[in-house]
């Protein structure tokens, strides 16, 4: 077992001041400090690499679902990271671990907290862009399971260039549905379009979603998965067709006003059309992990399930990569390599 006499310095991000409005760098800070030996049960990890993920903001209010970070307190993330010290008999040293790191260089937690990674010759971005809990699973049980997404179906998908957006338009194609994806901007629909395999994206930046939803899709839609909520969410309401799903996975568009969030008005739809809408968290399915870990691993494998990723240098820039992804400032999966 490695020598605790010797502990490295851990930098670390604290929440300064709760953001009015979408994070700021301003609202955070980077402190630098001894990283604390492990207890028993618990393991010292160097953090490799962190996602970025909208649920991130959640917690920055005073209240969350997700918990509140206190002001003072370490930034909450999910990433990969090596075991360096191990008091647990889960673990031992060298083991690439996976789970909620927090936004630092190094973590000591209780090892029930961590995965190991059960393919550590899969790299750390690859394993949090496709095959992470809050990607790649995300994706596959809110299409698949809450979805249904049936061959020669109409999907719809909003934050379409985003890391849950892309997985679920893969997996949408994969079961022979016709997809639709909505980005902010020229270079996100192209790469939707090119790199993705959408049939189809919308430019909500630069054109009217109503209209393209109903030249791509003039009979409606079967499926819209909803990344952003807002007046998109209103927009596909209007575009459904009879037994639609709409799946509520996120809501960024909300996020920075929590207090005074813009429900949907046109939810009557649901009844004309005898559709339903439905929310979920990934959590919901924990007992499936493993099965769908399988069916993504090998879709990657063989090359049918891809992502671009946007990788920021850095735990000093975590407040950057945090702040770029309310601003639109990345396309794929936003991560920070520690």
């Amino acid at each position: 077992m490695s020598n605790i006499s010797n502990l490295p310095n851990s930098k670390k991000v604290i929440l300064k001041t709760r953001p009015d409005g979408d994070p700021h760098e301003d609202n955070f800070e980077i402190i630098e400090e001894q990283a604390k030996a492990p207890d028993d049960e618990e393991i010292l990890i160097e953090v490799q690499a962190l996602g970025i993920g909208a649920w991130i903001r959640t917690t920055l209010n005073e209240k969350a679902f997700h918990g509140a970070t206190p002001i003072g307190g370490t930034l909450p993330s999910m990433g990969i990271g090596k075991v360096i010290i191990s008091k647990s008999k889960k673990f031992s040293e060298g083991d690439i671990v996976t789970g909620p790191l927090m936004a630092q260089s190094y973590t000591t937690m209780p090892a029930d907290f961590f995965t190991k990674v059960a393919n550590p010759e899969i790299d750390p971005f690859t394993q949090i862009g496709i095959l992470g809990v809050s990607t790649g699973l995300t994706a596959y049980f809110g299409i698949y399971d809450v979805g249904q997404v049936k061959e020669g179906e109409i999907v719809l998908v909003s934050g379409a260039a985003g890391g849950v957006g892309m997985i679920v338009c893969q997996l949408a194609k994969l079961k022979g549905a016709k997809v639709i994806g909505i980005a902010g901007g020229k270079e996100k629909c192209e790469v939707l379009v090119n790199e993705v395999g959408v049939d189809t994206s919308i430019d909500y930046k630069s054109e009217n979603i109503d209209e393209k939803i109903k030249e791509y899709a003039p009979d409606g839609i079967d499926i819209f998965f909803d990344n952003v909520g807002g007046e998109i969410l209103d927009i596909a309401l209007d575009n459904i067709r009879d037994r639609a799903r709409v799946v509520i996975c996120g809501a960024i568009s909300q996020y920075s006003h929590h207090d005074a969030v813009d429900g949907p008005s046109l939810y009557l739809r649901l009844a004309e059309k005898y559709s339903r809408m439905e929310g979920f968290t990934v959590m919901h399915f924990e007992e499936h992990y493993e099965k769908a870990y399988i069916e993504l691993l090998e879709l990657y494998r063989l090359g049918k399930l891809k992502a671009p990723f946007h990788i920021e240098e850095g735990i000093d820039n975590f407040p950057l990569a945090l702040q770029k992804l309310f601003t639109g400032g990345n396309t794929g999966k936003l991560m920070v390599k520690v």
